[in-house]
């Protein structure tokens, strides 16, 4: 049998089970003693397959003896499964197509199990959002519940946030912000200099802008010969980390899938740089070219930004709420459709309102903000350092051309998050799981069967000039148990965020 590189599987049948914690419907023979579902579950059926398409312990395979991670996984090891648990939805209907499913992390812990023979330690874990709660995110998605079920049955796993720093929130303005001990202690600097991609002839030029307002620490991260991010410590001392991200499209990057889920190994929000301040016509990437009269109210802003709410923004930020609300509700007449009646004007705000995209708008003369366009490159130069820090750092984070630590992907792909995500997506069943060895070779092989050429996205563009991203690559492409080819489609229209244009293959 030939080496595989990938295996996607799609089934018109496939969704989600709903009871946790998710077990098979059928009693395969790997594992003779588990308890058995009596609800269908097609999604843990489809990730075994996947695993027999990729040939992995062919010699094995259908036998009780089977385990598919036993190449890569050892009695002893510490094995991290990394899901995308990016964010608590405002709409909770809307979770499911945001963070991966405990029904498709479910399995891969079994087959972790089995592996480990009952030696060894495995880890669940994500640094979320900034802004995310992460209890509620595991909670309502069921993943603490199936975990708990999990330990009582004798396995060795538990959860993690890896966040070094949580932020509160309010009407999309940061208010306050919240150090976590044990996980500053438990992340490592990573420093990657000139060999970031963030090192270039302008890297002192571009004004850097995070994920929040802490701009002077994250131009203090990446200046020059300085590139330096966060890095769960979880994650850099594993023997085998599996990534679960979750197919779905960002206003930022274009789209989430194997590339992306790598910002949540970064612990600090604030090492990661979102977007370069100013409009194009001003040298950024924040947004398109803006009207001439709206560049000086943009300048002004940027300075504001950088001599003062960078350094007090945890002071004056529930009072700039405040103001916020009642300069927007200045004018609103009487009446008006969804106004809250015996509320003080300036309160008188949908508490869902971002209100910093609002002023924001209203001084750039555009709806775009925040690098939430296809022009941004900053964020996918952000997403390659993480990529190599991932594939090419060792335990340390000192970079190498390679590192010990083994990887494997696994996407969540049967119910996808498309317009504008990941805090606004729209839900579409692709209905599609997939698993392999590399990364690149996994999303490129996704937007294609959507139809989509990856060359319209700015940082599939740039990660195939990478030589690094290309480990583990070589063999054969599988879709439903064959070779996958250019004309395979699958029947769904996947939307693009606003100020996106997919190009179509």
């Amino acid at each position: 049998m030939g080496k595989k590189t990938l295996s996607i599987r799609r089934n018109e049948s496939l969704c989600y089970p709903k009871d946790a914690p998710f077990d098979a419907h059928i009693a395969y023979p790997e594992f003779p003693d588990a308890t058995v579902s009596i609800e269908e579950n097609q999604v843990y059926n489809e990730l075994r397959h996947c695993l027999i398409d990729l040939g992995m312990d062919s010699r094995n395979m259908g036998m009780e003896d089977w385990s598919p991670f036993s190449d890569i996984i050892n009695p002893g090891d510490t094995v991290v499964i990394k899901p995308n648990l990016v964010i608590n939805t405002t709409d909770p209907s809307m979770q499911e197509c945001t963070t991966t499913h405990p029904s498709v992390i479910r399995p891969v812990i079994d087959y972790c199990w089995k592996a480990l023979k009952g030696a060894g330690l495995i880890i669940v874990g994500d640094a979320s959002g900034a802004e995310a709660d992460f209890d509620i995110i595991i909670s309502r998605t069921r993943i603490k519940e199936t975990i708990d079920i999990l330990k009582i049955r004798g396995i060795n796993v538990r959860l993690e946030d890896f966040r070094a720093v949580k932020v509160t929130t309010e009407n999309g303005v940061w208010t306050g912000e919240q150090r976590t001990v044990h996980s500053v202690a438990s992340s490592q600097i990573v420093d990657l200099g000139e060999e970031s991609q963030f090192y270039t002839s302008r890297s002192r030029a571009v004004k850097l802008h995070g994920a929040g307002y802490d701009i002077c620490a994250t131009t203090q991260y990446h200046s020059g010969r300085v590139q330096k991010y966060r890095v769960s410590k979880i994650i850099l001392n594993a023997d085998v980390v599996i990534s679960l991200p979750k197919l779905k499209t960002h206003r930022k990057a274009g789209v989430t899938c194997c590339l992306k889920n790598l910002v949540g190994i970064n612990t600090d929000k604030n090492y990661l740089p979102h977007f370069s301040m100013g409009s194009l016509n001003m040298g950024g990437d924040e947004m398109p070219p803006i009207r001439s009269k709206n560049v000086w109210r943009m300048k002004l802003y940027n300075f504001i930004r950088e001599r003062i709410i960078a350094h007090c923004w945890k002071i004056i930020g529930r009072p700039a709420v405040l103001l916020l609300r009642y300069a927007k509700s200045i004018g609103k007449p009487k009446g008006k459709p969804g106004r809250e009646k015996n509320v003080p004007r300036g309160e008188r705000i949908n508490r869902d309102i971002d209100l910093a995209k609002w002023f924001h708008n209203l001084l750039s003369g555009q709806r775009i903000a925040a690098g939430a366009w296809a022009g941004n490159e900053t964020i996918c130069r952000m997403i390659l350092d993480l990529n190599k820090i991932f594939l090419c750092c060792d335990r340390q984070g000192i970079l190498g051309k390679h590192t010990d630590r083994k990887v494997f992907y696994i996407v969540d792909a049967i119910v996808a998050g498309m317009g504008n995500g990941p805090t606004h997506p729209v839900p579409v069943c692709t209905k599609m799981i997939a698993a392999g060895w590399n990364g690149l070779k996994i999303d490129v092989a996704l937007l294609n069967l959507l139809g989509i050429d990856e060359d319209s996205i700015t940082l599939y563009r740039l990660a195939k000039e990478k030589e690094w991203m290309y480990a583990n690559s070589e063999g054969e492409c599988m879709y439903n148990s064959r070779s996958i080819n250019g004309s395979d489609r699958v029947p769904v229209e996947f939307i693009p965020p606003d100020g996106w244009i997919y190009h179509r293959k």
